[in-house]
């Protein structure tokens, strides 16, 4: 007879050999390059596994039991897998072992045994074979680059054969059940864990669940209440660990820990990675990033090519005219010219027209003005209006006219600090733009901030 513990010291011996030797080799790519949509042909699909475990004449899903101490006994097996798709796997599984049981416990509920007429049985699977359909989950993976571990569930169909002796109730010499093997069909049901170790070495975690067809298995059909039933069909479980070996070509992937979210990953990232390497390798010409007038607008988009240098110039590369009068910016002396100034001359300079209080005076009269039109603010702003960049361009007309006139610019705030530091701000905003726009001396200019002296909000300029 096969001797179970002579094997399962080998196959523990074997299994660290080879799993040493595997950790030792240098670490190898995990996922190919295979294009997506172009089959399985490029993995592997075949592996062959070797397990032990655990046999007992139950399971745990519970149910009837012929024996009220079912106990534990030594199985081992061997599995054939063909994975068709990362989901779905057909297996074939051979098993060999003892399942024995007795009835030295009592019933559920805590009552003595019934009478039953066997006391015990051993029996002998000689052998039990089965082909099942194994699914699969959690092949494609969002989360991680590699599938290390891979649950399944599975369902089929076997056969097994199996002699059985038993010792009736009364008797102590153990006697065979049945002088033949019996053979009987089974359906067994599993689920597990497929865990990668290596590249070609997987661990295999399972229990397996053999639903047989009939009540010979352990030599005692069902009894309950001095009665017996052949209702009440066998069943048996087989926990187990084993090692596969994937089959094929090294340099493959094996189908079942395969991730296509990660290939096609790599296999896209790795066109950008030539596309980045080829742009790089590219001049700036044939890019079309030259910038040929330097105004900072690559000349692919430039739809001003020869701007002159130091101009400034819009998102097009189009030479800036702020104020649009005509005159680009790097010419125009008058950077804001109000429309109502418009047309302007070759310096982008714009006539105002005369205000109405004004229209009457001869342009010829070289006395100086007494007052100007008062310039009006809102609020606490102190940013210069058109109409008030339009009074100011009058009064620097009337001024660049009358050399030695000069002029006093008034403000009337309220007592608070904060309203003078506005009024300031106001006499200074229009002296500003007196000098730097209008080109009038500073000289000839003079601010008086008067506490109550008119409305806060109006600003007066007149001769000094």
């Amino acid at each position: 007879m096969f001797d179970f513990i002579k094997f399962s010291t080998t196959l523990l011996i074997l299994f660290g050999a080879v799993t040493l030797k595997l950790y030792a080799q240098k670490k190898e790519n995990t996922y190919t390059d295979v294009k997506p949509f172009t089959g399985s042909k490029e993995f592997r699909k075949f592996s062959i596994g070797l397990n032990a475990g655990v046999l007992a004449p139950s399971v745990f899903t519970g149910g009837s039991n012929d024996f009220t101490n079912p106990q534990s006994g030594l199985g081992y097996g061997a599995n054939l897998r063909y994975q068709v798709t990362h989901y779905f796997a057909f297996q074939a599984d051979a098993l060999r072992g003892n399942l024995k049981g007795n009835q030295d416990k009592n019933i559920a509920g805590g009552g003595p045994p019934v009478f039953r007429p066997v006391q015990s049985f051993k029996t002998d699977l000689q052998w039990a074979g089965s082909v099942s359909g194994q699914f699969t989950f959690g092949n494609i993976n969002w989360l991680r680059v590699k599938n290390t571990v891979v649950p399944y569930v599975s369902a089929g169909a076997g056969y097994a054969s199996y002699k059985s002796t038993i010792i009736k109730t009364g008797t102590a010499a153990a006697v065979p059940y049945d002088e033949n093997a019996i053979q009987e069909f089974y359906v067994p049901i599993a689920l597990g864990f497929k865990i990668n170790l290596t590249r070609l070495l997987n661990l295999d975690l399972g229990y397996r669940m053999h639903f047989v067809d009939g009540d010979n298995l352990d030599g005692s059909p069902y009894w309950f209440n001095n009665n017996s039933s052949t209702v009440k069909k066998d069943k048996f479980s087989y926990g187990f660990a084993g090692i596969e070996f994937s089959l094929g070509k090294k340099s493959r992937q094996q189908l079942l820990f395969d991730n296509p979210a990660v290939r096609t990953n790599n296999i896209l990232q790795s066109q950008v990675n030539n596309l980045n390497v080829r742009f790089d390798s590219l001049s700036a010409a044939q890019k079309g990033l030259e910038d040929t007038d330097s105004d900072g607008v690559a000349d692919i988009f430039d739809k001003e090519a020869n701007t002159p240098e130091g101009s400034p110039v819009d998102a097009h590369g189009v030479t800036a005219d702020t104020d649009g009068d005509g005159i680009p910016d790097y010419k125009d002396k008058q950077l804001i010219t109000p429309t109502e100034c418009q047309p302007v001359d070759a310096d982008g300079v714009g006539r105002c027209p005369e205000p109405e209080c004004c229209k009457t005076k001869s342009t010829e009269d070289s006395t100086c003005l007494s007052d100007y039109p008062s310039i009006n603010f809102s609020g606490n702003s102190f940013q210069l209006s058109n109409d008030s960049r339009v009074i100011i361009s009058t009064v620097s007309t009337h001024l660049k006219e009358r050399p030695d006139c000069k002029i006093i610019i008034k403000g009337y705030p309220e007592a608070s600090k904060s309203a003078q530091s506005v009024c300031q701000k106001r006499l200074d905003a229009i002296v500003k733009r007196l000098i730097e726009t209008e080109g009038i001396s500073a000289d000839r200019i003079s601010t008086n901030c008067e506490v109550g002296g008119g409305d806060k909000n109006t600003v007066d300029i007149s001769a000094n």
